[in-house]
């Protein structure tokens, strides 16, 4: 999901300013993926001898800028964030901690540049002392500096937008115990004025998130409102203001928020985790500014408090997933996963367990293979659950394969051997070959007229003369007549 801020600096090509700063979010693409998810790992967030820290909340982004998805988590017992770097195949070996002052209880998380650097800072929001910490990254997995600023009572949600068109990007919170949401104006260099605190026209904010959904290139709020069950839409003017302009229904008290366009209309939408009543919403907009309806689906768990919006089988449309804490005491936690049928309804739910109390969760492409994997965290048992899609398999016991296809590679990231799957209709010449990135061709795994069938073979990750390949990242590319697809797969040595 990416955000593009241009500043009311920028002129058109005939010197005419903008009116306003313009903002836009699009998603990147996905490559195709399967829904079935395995657990390949269970990282500790705990220090050795360390006892419950409750990790709560993720972000996911390239702190030391290798090119791989890093993980930063709070803690809000422990009163730190640690920050776990990709060991560049897809791992997280280990940590560092950052602290914070005692009491502080970090919790509801976002990223972003806030200094116009280049590099990844981060921001927190404490529930225990009020304070927003701003994290100010180095470019090299660390930070330069570590700065509280008072934001508001009991901050349970945060969100990042360009509020006033100047190309700097401020902070929004949203206080449940104040009852109201704070705006932090960013002065440029990623230092933040005094909180301007500001009604939403609810009781009880308790998520806020930021897009443009009425389209006039300005960024608008979306707010949570814990005790009226509702979701409010907050309209900006482009100077920091803020007006209400719609509200809905979910029917369950809203935890968390996730933005993007679930029906395909090309207008955004939002998805929430409703805790009072075990559901969670997709609640439609009209790209004007208005809510249409709100459609609610059974959570599969008790208590869910996190939501989160991705592509995971790379057909084009957001797949949902909801984090279910569980019953206390019960360690009956668990993540739902839904299946976007391209019309914006939710359906075939498969669900996976905690070892306790599924918390919050990252879709990202942990391994650089294409494909979206997903990061989640047990706030009990202070556990990073990683879980990447099954191979996608091909096959057809209903009758003789039809189509062309190519699946993805298992297992990936591999060594020493991995196997592609493959379909082909017709008859014909096939090749199989495999490339580096460059576009050097590696190995010819197959190179012969074929029958229509499907198939599966094997690479030992060595090139055409028997060489063993280095470690990194490779593309493999079936070739059946005038038909082409190209996969990336993972070598690790």
């Amino acid at each position: 999901y990416v955000t593009v801020n241009l500043s009311s600096d920028i002129a058109f090509a005939d010197g005419t300013p903008l009116t306003h700063g313009y903002t836009w979010n699009f998603w990147a693409k996905a490559d195709p993926g399967s829904l079935e998810l395995q657990e390949i790992a269970r990282i500790p967030v705990r220090q050795p001898g360390e006892g419950h820290i409750q990790t709560y909340g993720a972000f996911a982004g390239d702190l030391n800028e290798d090119g791989y998805s890093d993980y930063s988590v709070p803690n809000e017992l422990a009163n730190d964030v640690r920050v776990f770097l990709n060991d560049g195949q897809g791992g997280y070996s280990s940590f560092t901690a950052f602290p914070l002052p005692g009491g502080s209880v970090p919790s509801t998380n976002e990223g972003a540049d806030f200094n116009r650097d280049g590099h990844i800072d981060f921001v927190v929001g404490n529930i225990g002392n009020s304070l927003a910490t701003v994290y100010l990254g180095d470019g090299n997995g660390g930070f330069l500096s570590i700065t509280s600023y008072t934001a508001g009572q009991s901050i349970r949600g945060i969100t990042v937008l360009d509020a006033e068109g100047d190309g700097d990007i401020d902070i929004v919170s949203a206080n449940y115990s104040a009852n109201n949401l704070a705006l932090l104006l960013n002065n440029g260099s990623g230092v933040f004025g005094s909180a301007q605190s500001f009604e939403s026209g609810g009781n009880g904010e308790r998520a806020v998130a930021a897009a443009d959904v009425n389209e006039d290139g300005i960024g608008d709020l979306i707010v949570g409102v814990f005790n009226s069950n509702e979701l409010l839409m907050l309209l900006g003017d482009g100077s920091g203001g803020y007006a209400l302009s719609d509200r809905i229904s979910v029917g369950g008290s809203p935890w968390m928020l996730a933005i993007g366009d679930i029906n395909g209309d090309g207008t955004l939408d939002v998805a929430s985790a409703n805790s009072s009543n075990n559901s969670a919403s997709a609640a439609f907009a009209d790209g004007q500014g208005n809510f249409i309806n709100a459609v609610s689906y059974s959570s599969g768990g008790t208590f869910p408090l996190a939501i989160d919006l991705g592509d995971l089988d790379g057909d084009g449309d957001l797949d949902l997933l909801v984090s279910n804490f569980g019953n206390f005491g019960s360690n009956n936690g668990r993540w739902r996963c839904y299946e976007n049928d391209g019309d914006g309804n939710f359906i075939n739910p498969a669900d996976y367990p905690a070892s306790k109390a599924a918390s919050c969760a990252v879709f990202h492409d942990r391994d650089r293979d294409g494909d979206l994997d997903l990061t989640c965290i047990d706030e009990l048992d202070d556990l990073l659950f990683i879980f990447e899609p099954l191979p996608l398999s091909l096959p057809y016991p209903g009758g003789p394969p039809s189509g062309f296809a190519l699946g993805q590679n298992y297992p990936n990231p591999f060594n020493p051997l991995t196997n592609f799957g493959f379909r082909i209709s017709d008859f014909g010449f096939v090749k199989l070959e495999i490339f580096d990135l460059s576009g050097r061709k590696i190995r010819t795994l197959r190179s012969e007229p074929m029958v229509p069938g499907t198939y599966e073979t094997q690479w030992d990750g060595r090139d055409d003369v028997g060489a063993l390949m280095a470690s990194g990242v490779y593309l493999y590319r079936l070739q059946a007549g005038a038909l082409s697809q190209v996969r990336k797969m993972v070598l690790v040595r």
